[in-house]
Parts: C-alpha cells; sequence; structure tokens
C-alpha cells in the first residue's frame, strides 16, 4: 500500500510537471548507420516549435539501456548536461539550461549516440542480418500539426545496390554513395506523436558479427516495467502488449511476403484445369524461388540448343546461331546476354516480372489449386520416363519436383540416375544433341556416360543455383516489388509519449516516445 501511494505522489508530480509542455515538431530526421560489429551510430535532427511553457528539457527514446558516446547540441550550442531519462524506460533528457527554447520560438536539437547490438540474425533467411528502428516521437497531448519525418539507413561496406530488401514500408528513395547503400523512407505528412516503423536485411556476410536473437523477459517482468513506466512517465500511455503482438504478426507476414511474387488472387476465381503451361510457368505457378525460375529458363534453352555455358564463375553464356527460340521469354532471355555473356541484372528481373505477369493473365478464369494436381501428375510420370527417349524435356519436369532429392533416391538407390545428354552444356563440355556429355563428379573428375548418382546431380543442382544467384543479385526482391509489391504501411500507433519500447522481433531496434518535453 505505501508503495502504491508513493507511485501515484510521483504520477502527480509528472502530470504538475509536464501539463503547460505544447510544442509543434516540424521536422524529425534520423540516420541509423550500421557498424560491422552490430553496432548502429544514431544522430537525430529534431526541431522543436514551442506553444507553451519553455522546454527545458528534450527528452529522446532509444532502445535499450546499451547506449554510449551520446553528444548533443542545441542549434549549434553543444549541451553538456545529458542524463539518462526519467521521463521515458530508456533513452536520454538533455537538459538546456539557458538555451531553453521560449514560447513562440524554434529550436533544433542535435543528438548522435552509439547503439550496440542492434543488428540480429534475420528470421527468413540465415544468410542475412537485419535491422528494424523506429525514431523517437512525443506524446499527443504534447503535440499538434504534423512533422517532416526522415529516416535514412545507411547499410555497410560490401553491399551490393540490389541486395538489401526493405521491411513492410518501401523506402522512398535509394542511392549509393562513398560505397555505402542508403534507404531514405520520407514521409512528409507524418504525426508527431506516432510510431514509424522502418526495417531493412542484407547480407549478414558484411558483418564481423551479427547480436545474438534477444530472448526478452519473463511476462511478469515486462508487465511489471509497463506498470513502472505508466506511473511514472505519462497517463495516457496504454500498456502495449497487444501492441507487440501485432507488430511482431506484421512483421513476420511480410518478410514472408516479399517471396510471393504471385498475388494471392490467382487462380481464385475459376473451376477449370489450366492445360499448356510450359515448366517454368509451371514452376511460377508453383510459387518457386525465383531463382530457380530462372534456372529452368536457362535449362530449357540448354536442351534446346539456343545457348551454352561458357563459365560457371563467373556464369558466363554464349547465345547459338541457328533454332529461333519458340517461347516470348526465351527470347527476351536472350536479348539479357550481353556481349560480355553475363546476364543483366535490370533485363533478368524484367524477363522473369514479366512472365510472372504472363502467368497471371493465363489463370484467369482457371483453378490454381486444380492446375497444380495437374502439374504434379505430370511431374510424377515424367519420373517413370526416366531414360527414355523423350527423357530429355522430361528431366526438366523432374527439376520441378521440390523433394527431387529424396524422390531419386528412393527410385534409383545407389544405381546411377539416367541423365539427359544436354545436361554436358549446363558445364560447357557441349551442346544439345551431343552423346556422351558427362556430369562432372566432385573433386574434378568427369563421369564418361551420362549418368550419375542422384545425390551428384541434387549438388550439381545446387551448385549451378547459387552461381546463378551470384550473377543476378536481388532478382527475388526486384521481381516481387513489381508482381506483388508490398502495401505502403507504417508501423504501430502509439498513444502518448513516455511508453516503454515495446519491440519482440529479432533485428528489432525500435525507440521510444520522448515523453513529452
Amino acid at each position: 500500500m505505501k508503495k502504491l501511494i508513493i507511485a501515484c505522489l510521483a504520477l502527480c508530480a509528472a502530470l504538475g510537471t509536464f501539463a503547460d509542455y505544447k510544442f509543434q515538431v516540424p521536422e524529425n530526421r534520423c540516420t541509423v548507420a550500421v557498424n560491422r560489429d552490430a553496432s548502429v551510430w544514431v544522430s537525430y535532427a529534431i526541431t522543436f516549435a514551442n506553444e507553451g511553457q519553455p522546454i527545458d528539457v528534450i527528452d529522446v527514446g532509444l532502445p535499450d539501456d546499451g547506449y554510449s558516446d551520446v553528444k548533443a547540441d542545441l542549434d549549434g550550442t553543444p549541451m553538456s548536461d545529458i542524463r539518462p531519462s526519467t521521463a521515458v524506460a530508456h533513452g536520454v533528457e538533455v537538459h538546456l539550461g539557458d538555451r531553453a527554447i521560449p514560447a513562440g520560438r524554434s529550436g533544433t536539437l542535435h543528438l548522435t549516440a552509439l547503439l550496440k547490438d542492434r543488428v540480429f540474425p534475420d528470421d527468413e533467411d540465415k544468410s542475412y542480418a537485419s535491422l528494424v528502428f523506429s525514431p523517437t516521437w512525443y506524446g499527443a497531448e504534447y503535440t499538434s500539426g504534423t512533422t517532416h519525418l526522415v529516416c535514412e539507413f545507411v547499410l555497410p561496406e560490401g553491399v551490393g545496390p540490389d541486395e538489401p530488401r526493405y521491411h513492410g514500408l518501401q523506402f522512398t528513395s535509394s542511392r549509393v554513395e562513398d560505397g555505402r547503400v542508403h534507404y531514405v523512407w520520407d514521409i512528409p505528412q507524418a504525426s508527431p506523436s506516432r510510431a514509424y516503423t522502418f526495417g531493412a536485411s542484407f547480407p549478414a556476410r558484411v558483418m564481423q558479427r551479427v547480436a545474438e536473437k534477444p530472448a526478452g523477459p519473463p511476462l511478469s517482468t515486462r508487465m511489471g516495467d509497463a506498470v513502472a513506466s505508466l506511473l511514472g512517465g505519462s497517463l495516457t500511455c496504454v500498456c502495449p502488449f497487444l501492441f507487440v503482438g501485432l507488430f511482431v504478426v506484421g512483421i513476420v507476414q511480410n518478410r514472408r511476403r516479399r517471396m510471393q511474387y504471385l498475388p494471392p488472387s490467382v487462380g481464385m476465381e475459376g473451376t477449370e484445369v489450366r492445360r499448356g503451361l510450359t515448366v517454368p510457368e509451371v514452376a511460377v505457378l508453383m510459387q518457386q524461388p525465383v531463382d530457380k525460375v530462372m534456372a529452368l529458363l536457362l535449362f530449357g534453352m540448354l536442351r534446346k540448343g539456343l545457348v551454352k555455358v561458357l563459365s560457371r564463375s563467373p556464369l558466363t553464356l554464349a547465345l547459338l546461331p541457328g533454332q529461333e527460340p519458340a517461347f516470348s521469354y526465351e527470347q527476351e532471355f536472350a536479348k539479357a546476354v550481353q556481349d560480355d555473356g553475363k546476364i543483366s541484372q535490370g533485363e533478368a528481373a524484367r524477363v522473369i516480372t514479366d512472365l510472372v505477369q504472363r502467368v497471371q493473365e493465363k489463370m484467369k478464369g482457371f483453378s490454381r489449386k486444380k492446375s497444380l494436381l495437374y502439374y504434379q501428375d505430370i511431374m510424377r510420370k515424367a519420373w517413370d520416363q526416366a531414360g527414355q527417349e523423350d527423357y530429355s524435356q522430361a528431366f526438366e519436369w523432374l527439376l520441378l519436383d521440390k523433394d527431387f532429392g529424396q524422390t531419386a533416391t528412393e527410385r534409383f538407390g545407389t544405381r546411377p540416375m539416367p541423365l539427359p545428354v544436354w545436361w554436358g552444356a549446363l558445364y560447357g563440355s557441349s551442346h544439345a544433341g551431343t552423346t556422351g556429355a558427362g556430369l562432372p563428379a566432385p573433386g574434378g573428375s568427369s563421369i564418361p556416360s551420362p549418368v550419375a548418382a542422384a545425390n551428384t546431380v541434387v549438388s550439381s543442382i545446387e551448385s549451378f543455383g547459387h552461381d546463378l544467384v551470384n550473377s543476378v543479385p536481388g532478382l527475388s526482391t526486384a521481381v516481387t516489388q513489381k508482381t506483388n509489391p508490398m502495401p505502403v504501411t507504417s508501423g504501430g500507433g502509439h498513444s502518448g509519449g513516455g511508453c516503454a519500447c515495446a519491440c519482440a522481433c529479432a533485428g528489432c531496434a525500435c525507440a521510444c516516445a520522448g515523453g513529452g518535453r
């Protein structure tokens, strides 16, 4: 009971202290620069236009207590009195002293801080690292008007321009400056009292380390922290647990959706089977990875003798004269092969984008579910044709099997698996139609006949897929952004200032409201 009375007195004192604060935040600019050791430098430039009692203390929320090297100035005048905030669970308060901003005047706070352990493993792709950040915001009871909100991510050196992936809200612009990719989110009419969440993933290979995924405190601790923040800060702060759940679900759904290049409406309105699709088109209908769709397209051209592989790393191709491509996507792919034999990234993305959109058109009035069952039956029959005369084309259907390795092992065991003669063209040893094309075995030796163990075929396919991915980085993201773009939405809202940070996702680095002063 005594603790409750003390908490109530603290609440009354807080209300009395902050009651007359009223201001606008015309501009809030935030830069998050990622370091290779999983830390980030956060820099703010926040402009306040005062409409109430003099602003003598400014709070800036931070993700947690793992900050250091905090520096601040107001309109260029250094501020030396920087303390842990008494208004937010995690953050700092900058005491302005004789530089307090009076009513009717404006001032811009510049603040920088080093935040440790802010880059985490990506939840969806183990080869990627993830960063999520929400710039500080202020309580609705203290603010009015709108904010020009700008948040800029500066990714580490070594990240290619097509490699990063945004989360949820798509960036407004991007650029490469001094060898580093910059993502910029620019919201001219943002709310000063609302949390906006921005996120990006990038290859983990550029990092010296990434932070361990946070386990999170027990529920009882989180509830206690929320109550303490409520009593010690603003009366209008709402317990954030529902917000946390919605936020985490939204992040997971958005990140999974980045790889779904077909809109969910495809094939929902029909009842009939769509026959006549090619192997790459069926791969699109099956939502196979974009890189695999590209590989299947290339395999078909290898079989027909339209192209040959000159080298694997880097992947270099050569167009062969003679037969004309039968399908429009093959014609477009031929245009994507540059004079040096490499694949144009922009043209490759356009080829797959057009292919996906063509499948969308072909599926109008047909059932996707029934069509997939139909083509799965074709795939099963193709396994029965292994080694027969028409096996050359049937082999492409086998590659659609997501369980190719397991199925091949079950059917052939330790016996060599027959391969089509065009398979040798994949390694530059021959082109389609040539007999005796062998599959190189691990260690550099060559199998003299077109047969190989199932696990060797699987590893060869995976190896080629790796070479293809390296030759056209960022292909999946580029296609998905065109064919099934993310909805442009902001992070969850917040009812007021002074709340504790409420992020639970890996890669999360959200900052709290600034406490309203």
